[in-house]
């Protein structure tokens, strides 16, 4: 009786070691921007991890002729890790890749943005993306 006990509990911790790895793989972290976040009316700075993006996708034109360029995009994070607000500060050539860039960055997924362990909305995050037809992915 005590090893079919045994058995059961050995069973169920092993599942839930599964379940928590799967868990730690899922939300693997694929890049860390540093976000300005407005806590008690000063500016703080926030860690903010990004576990999630979707294609980043050259616009055809901009590929058939074989351009190159960057976007610097800026947007908040919200509590829930959402992407909010986001817009061009600054493209290379112009009226080539902004579209794209902001397509993208709205896919966007972070973890929660942490201060002393509370969730909080980080109001300005600033990335750069560069748009290579011969850069590998």
């Amino acid at each position: 009786m005590f090893l079919h006990h045994a058995k059961k509990v050995s069973f169920v911790a092993t599942t839930a070691v599964f379940l928590l790895a799967s868990q730690a793989i899922a939300q693997q972290v694929l890049g860390v921007n540093v976000g300005q976040a407005n806590i008690g009316g000063v500016q703080e700075k926030v860690r903010c991890e990004l576990i999630g993006s979707g294609p980043l996708r050259y616009p055809p034109k901009a590929k058939r002729y074989k351009y190159v360029g960057q976007v610097i995009v800026k947007f908040g994070v919200g509590a829930d890790g959402g992407v909010t607000d986001p817009f061009v500060v600054a493209a290379e050539p112009p009226g080539v890749f902004e579209r794209a860039a902001l397509t993208h960055v709205k896919s966007f997924k972070y973890n929660p943005p942490l201060h002393n362990g509370e969730p909080v909305a980080v109001d300005e995050v600033a990335v750069k993306l560069v748009f290579d037809p011969n850069r590998r992915r």
